[in-house]
């Protein structure tokens, strides 16, 4: 009876086992679940709000790039994201990571293609065979293998947000063929085989702002922020330097940036260190001001208004992300305390 029992115990705990993702990071290759757009034709966001205006929605998800020609652009996820998570294009290289909740940019490249999954995390192949997380943009095999990707500044916000505060930014051509995509509820088999054990110190699903300096990193639960209950500014620190959130709720939006802002030409002074506030009360358009000349700014880091219209805020490497694959990623990456 007792080696029965025994048996039986060692049978379960063997299968528990089993169940557990692996330890060692777990590449899935699966080139071909999803097609990669390369280059496509762009526009401005005001006319393709009016191309597709009976589809595209105020409430789409939007992946928006905030610096360069035009001010940046947005990319509706349903009609270009969802369906081909990788973009390829000479404004910059765009990923959409659904099972890890994130959506991101870097470099321009147009070689770039979707490839898998490793550790939960989606991965790209350059054409020459080295393989890159579309988190981290870190090279783990191939040629390259040890090198980084310079990831762009970006956020994600709502169509109908970003169009209403920046419609002559660059938006893609909305051509008949782009068809809006959903997601599927129950995501990818090739990201849940490839995950790893998840770091207790928050749940798997948690969502929390990324944020590197490429030598340390930050993960900041998206709870706190949304627990401000309006738009907010949240001061921490990476390392010995401090940055600051920025968030709006109505498009859950959170972007980090260095309290240090830029003029718009090299020629027109020098970097200034400020301190951002929330106004009071809340202006869409403008949801912050700085202390030290009450220019407004915007969730981009741009001022809009006042002294300083045009400066810039230095951006900060960040990300909205869930925290299983940051966890995997970054495994030594510090917490900020909820609290």
């Amino acid at each position: 009876m007792r080696a029965s029992l025994i048996l039986v115990l060692f049978l379960a705990v063997r299968i528990v086992r089993a169940a557990e993702p692996a330890a060692e990071p777990t590449l899935i290759e699966q080139p071909d679940a999803f097609r990669t757009l390369v280059n496509p034709n762009c526009s401005h966001c005001r006319d393709e709000a009016k191309r597709r205006a009976g589809e595209l929605k105020d409430k789409d998800r939007v992946l928006c790039w905030i610096r360069g020609k035009y001010d940046g652009g947005a990319i509706p996820q349903r009609f270009f994201l969802n369906p081909y998570r990788v973009i390829s294009d000479t404004y910059g290289v765009f990923v959409l990571d659904a099972d890890a909740g994130y959506a991101r940019g870097y470099e321009p490249s147009l070689k770039f293609k979707f490839h898998g999954w490793r550790n939960g995390v989606m991965v790209m192949k350059h054409e020459d065979g080295t393989l890159y997380s579309c988190l981290s943009g870190l090279a783990f095999a191939g040629p390259k293998k040890g090198e980084r990707l310079k990831a762009i500044p970006t956020l994600t916000s709502d169509w109908g947000y970003w169009n209403d505060r920046y419609p002559g930014t660059v938006a893609y051509h909305m051509y008949d063929k782009y068809k809006p995509v959903e997601l599927e509820a129950k995501g990818s088999e090739g990201s849940r085989k490839s995950r790893v054990r998840v770091d207790s110190r928050l749940p798997a699903d948690a969502v929390v702002v990324g944020t590197t300096d490429g030598k340390q990193t930050r993960a900041f639960p998206l709870a706190r922020l949304a627990k401000l209950g309006s738009d907010g500014v949240v001061v921490d620190r990476l390392g010995e330097r401090d940055y600051i959130l920025l968030w709006v709720q109505a498009t859950q939006t959170a972007t980090a940036f260095r309290p240090i802002a830029q003029p718009p030409a090299k020629d027109a002074g020098k970097p200034r260190a400020l301190t951002l506030m929330a106004a009071d009360p809340p202006v869409p358009a403008a949801p912050f001001y700085d202390k030290e000349t009450k220019s407004k700014w915007d969730i981009a880091g741009r001022a809009v208004e006042g002294e300083l219209k045009g400066w810039t805020l230095v951006w900060l490497d960040s990300v909205q992300v869930k925290w299983f694959a940051w966890s995997a990623e970054y495994p030594e990456t510090s917490v900020a305390s909820d609290r």
